[in-house]
């Protein structure tokens, strides 16, 4: 096993599309796994057209829908194999698959997958210790259970949205271009599906997780105050330690601090060492911050030092695809023995990765390989 790839020797089949389910995914690959992303030709990752949208009509659509740099971020390191679940022999091979991989994942609408007769009754039989993870919605016990969503939707419903407000005027600004639930959802969705292949292994028998998308956005909405405070007083602390004010002031040398009072520092207190930094630099002052009792750090305002800047500290991944060439995307966000995840491979193409899975995972012969060729 790998250092750098823990989960090396672990097989996830992917049957998810758009954001939270591939980036579970995504974080699965990057972590060694190998992912095989099932999709179909009238039925693909609606990613990959993400942010090409306008150029329909201007390139041939097998061109097109290899184009997103979106995609490209979510699904590299990623196996591709063309599957249509609703044929027989397409699904045989997928339950082929399951015998000889440890985790399914799926973000389709609650009840999908036993509706095409994959269901983790169905996947438990063939393998008995594989682990299926549901990143549904709204769950199964949910009323809502099988009404389509988006992560729009899910961000108004678990209350996210209203913490977005003016820090100032406190008025409520609406929701965020980008969503926080499917990112959210996918961090969850870690956590269970390493859970449940520790288990997996320990046991010797799988599981089904069941996962709803909007509570775990809910997580995110909660107001924690009156418990902490409720908690600090039992502990005989006072309870406006959570109040303590933060500032950010600029400083000498013209960079900027964010300062917060440390056990309690009376406003006044924080007037006379806020009043000082101006005078100081950067680094004399965090430090004479500490010694008065205040946390300080800087911040950071220089465009080189975030953003696309900051592909010196690896942040981001050099890439070159082999349709759009060139760019760069979003390094996973851990380091381990000071190494960032490796770029193993870029995102699949559209059924790239059939010849390998059928013939050397499943070992098919040419003739069955050539019967889950491009029909269209």
């Amino acid at each position: 096993m790998s250092v750098l790839l823990p989960l090396q020797g672990v097989r996830v089949l992917e049957l998810c599309w758009v954001w939270s389910g591939p980036l579970l995914g995504q974080l699965l690959a990057d972590l060694g796994a190998e992912v095989i992303k099932v999709e179909w030709y009238k039925r693909f990752d609606l990613y990959r057209t993400r942010g090409v949208e306008r150029l329909t009509g201007q390139v041939p659509e097998k061109l097109r829908r290899e184009m997103s740099q979106s995609f490209h971020g979510l699904n590299r390191n990623k196996i591709g194999v063309t599957l249509d679940l609703k044929q027989v022999a397409h699904k045989d091979a997928f339950l082929d698959l399951v015998e000889v991989s440890d985790l399914v994942i799926e973000n389709f609408t609650y009840g999908t997958i036993e509706r095409l007769g994959i269901g983790y009754e169905v996947l438990s039989k063939i393998n008995p210790s594989i682990v299926l993870l549901s990143l549904s919605a709204y769950g199964g016990t949910s009323r809502l259970a099988e009404m389509r969503s988006y992560g729009l939707a899910l961000s108004s419903l678990s209350g996210v949205e209203h913490l977005i407000v003016d820090p100032e005027t406190e008025e409520f600004l609406g929701s965020p271009t980008f969503v926080s639930s499917d990112p959210n959802a996918a961090s969850y969705g870690l956590q269970a599906a390493m859970a449940g292949l520790l288990d997996a292994r320990n046991l010797g028998r799988g599981s089904h997780i069941e996962m709803s998308q909007l509570e775990a956005a809910a997580h995110l909405a909660v107001d924690e105050n009156d418990d902490l405070r409720a908690l600090a007083s039992s502990l005989g602390i006072a309870e406006d330690c959570h109040d303590d004010e933060t500032r950010i002031v600029e400083t000498g040398d013209d960079q900027y601090l964010c300062v917060a009072s440390k056990n309690g520092l009376s406003a006044e207190a924080m007037d006379r060492i806020c009043n000082l930094i101006p005078t100081l630099a950067a680094e004399n002052a965090i430090s004479m911050c500490v010694k008065a009792g205040a946390y300080a750090v800087k911040v950071i305002e220089k465009p080189e030092e975030f953003g696309t800047g900051s592909a010196q500290q690896g942040t981001l991944l050099p890439s070159v695809h082999p349709i759009t060439g060139s760019e760069n995307i979003v390094a996973a966000p851990w380091r381990i023995n000071g190494c960032r995840a490796p770029l193993r491979k870029t995102a699949p193409t559209l059924g790239e990765g059939n010849s390998y899975v059928l013939s050397v995972i499943l070992d098919w012969s040419p003739e069955e390989c050539n019967s889950l060729k491009d029909p269209f």
